[in-house]
């Protein structure tokens, strides 16, 4: 279905679109963004992305009171967890081979809790700056000895200065105004200076699904492919000087797929001397994870109306993207839930249709089957309930 959209394409500004899917969320009360969105398929120059009415304020909110990146039980760019150590310290390494002199300058915008500075500064880097909208992560930054700043793309702090190069590691899915963001960094880059992006690899979201549309969220709203990442970057008068694509692990032995470039600030290269090319296989690939997601989130309906069937009252043990997603799509949205449960301080506290989201060590006496709405950590949240806090209560894996 084809239509005007909302939110004009992020790289080429025009709104003619195609409908690729509709996707839904019931999100706790307070919450700075949109309860759903169309991912679009840009009929001009090929580029998928959400169709939303969040504005890039809403997402600046979103980032400074709402980051699940504080915690330190998520993945957290933190870099404590061998699995993502070893992530971070190979893409600092990829990084390093671009960067001969020790002495650089270099930002990574978006650094969490300075994960891959740290991994950065092992390799001998001295001269490192992190910023980040989380003023907690920002402070966990800090405490491992690295210069750190509250900001954002849109924020940036005074007084900065230039670099030699800049990281945006996953940060480019989550901007709204993404013409805006690359003009900024190449405000803070020195003629000459060197970008490094990495981004999901939309043109491969198919081949590593493990979760029903777990790359339509409220956060990613964009889906790059080489193409489309090429168009962005060179329209701003960046020269690519290397691409290629990855695989990385979003949990332990949980494979996800990424692409990451190297870009040169250019001389005298003006944006007006590059055509966008037009990405004829993107919505294709994208046609076919949705057709892969329908039948799994019809597969965890199906198990959730057997469940539901036998217990009248269940808990529900984790609100992030999935449990949105289950509670405005499947029969867990009509379900009775006692309570939600979350393992990270930022959600304890909140309201989710009507019912209060405790911390694990708040349910205790609560005899009600757990659904563990989380694939990525189930087995994981399976044993902390089992072993760690010691509950008596049936859980139940989707």
């Amino acid at each position: 279905m084809e239509k005007l959209a909302l939110r004009n394409c992020p790289i080429c500004q025009k709104i003619n679109c195609e409908i690729l899917h509709t996707q839904k969320f019931v999100l706790s009360e307070g919450h700075p963004l949109a309860g759903g969105y169309d991912v679009v398929c840009c009929q001009h120059c090929g580029f998928v992305y959400a169709d939303t009415v969040a504005t890039q304020k809403d997402y600046d909110c979103f980032y400074a009171k709402f980051s699940k990146y504080e915690c330190d039980k998520a993945s957290s760019g933190d870099g404590d967890t061998p699995w993502e150590v070893k992530r971070l310290e190979n893409t600092a390494l990829q990084i390093s081979k671009f960067l001969p002199d020790l002495q650089s300058r270099i930002l990574d915008i978006g650094c969490a809790n300075g994960g891959l500075l740290k991994a950065l500064r092992k390799l001998g880097f001295e001269n490192l700056c992190g910023i980040d909208p989380s003023q907690v992560c920002v402070a966990n930054t800090q405490s491992s000895g690295i210069e750190a700043h509250t900001g954002s793309l849109f924020q940036i702090p005074d007084g900065l200065g230039r670099f030699d190069f800049i990281i945006l590691s996953h940060v480019l899915e989550h901007i709204c105004d993404l013409k805006v963001a690359i003009q900024a960094v190449s405000n803070l880059i020195k003629t000459e200076g060197g970008i490094y992006i990495e981004v999901p690899d939309a043109a491969r979201y198919v081949d590593f699904l493990f979760s029903p549309f777990q790359d339509f969220n409220t956060e990613h709203i964009n889906h790059f492919s080489h193409i489309s990442l090429e168009n962005l970057i060179q329209l701003s008068g960046f020269l690519l000087k290397q691409q290629e694509t990855k695989l990385i692990e979003s949990a332990p032995n949980m494979l996800y797929p990424a692409l990451w470039t190297i870009w040169c600030k250019a001389i005298n290269h003006p944006s007006s001397s590059f055509t966008p090319k037009k990405d004829n296989l993107l919505a294709e690939s994208i046609k076919r994870y949705i057709l892969k997601s329908n039948k799994l989130m019809c597969d965890i309906d199906s198990k959730l109306n057997s469940v539901l069937a036998k217990y009248p009252k269940v808990l529900v043990w984790g609100t992030g993207q999935l449990a949105m997603k289950l509670l405005a799509e499947t029969s867990l949205g009509n379900a009775k839930i006692a309570a939600f449960v979350d393992n990270n301080p930022i959600n304890q506290g909140k309201v989710l249709c009507k019912t209060r989201i405790l911390a694990p060590n708040q349910i205790k006496a609560m005899p009600f089957p757990i659904i563990i709405a989380s694939i990525l950590h189930g087995r994981e949240i399976e044993k902390m309930i089992k072993h760690q806090l010691k509950l008596s209560n049936k859980t139940i894996l989707l």
